[in-house]
């Protein structure tokens, strides 16, 4: 992947004529939570129409207890996408429950898993994390 294009735009017909523009370029594109809240599976349907070959980063960051966010995976396991992430501070058994019951499938999305906003200061990054944002030096 060289560049994902994120369809953050205020509406969906906004984001729908960003993706015209660059239809031809070999780009991922992020969806994220408000753009598939407020737009669904729909959107992920047209995106493909507009060119089947867009691969799909959808952004939704998924924090839960193990079980619900391993049904969330295995739903959108049916949306077609290529790339979606999980919060890592849900835990490793969250994480774990979600890898394992995507296993059974002969192909299945990416799965990150995110382990801090970007939006966090140092104060609040504390106050979650109880350590300091910046990485220590080995």
């Amino acid at each position: 992947m060289e560049l994902c294009v994120a369809l953050d735009l205020p509406t969906q017909k906004e984001n729908l004529s960003l993706i015209e523009k660059i239809k031809e370029y070999d780009v991922w594109l992020k969806v994220g939570l408000r753009t598939y809240i407020r737009d669904g599976e729909d959107f992920l349907l047209a995106i493909k129409k507009i060119n089947p070959d867009f691969k799909i980063f959808l952004d939704l960051k998924l924090y839960d207890i193990p079980n619900t966010m391993a049904d969330a995976a295995e739903s959108i396991m049916g949306l077609g996408v290529d790339m979606f992430n999980v919060h890592a501070s849900a835990g490793k058994r969250a994480m774990s429950t979600v890898m394992d019951r995507l296993s059974v499938y002969e192909t299945r999305p990416i799965v990150l898993a995110v382990t801090a906003l970007t939006s966090f200061a140092q104060d609040e990054f504390q106050a979650v994390y109880e350590s300091d944002i910046t990485p220590k030096a080995d």
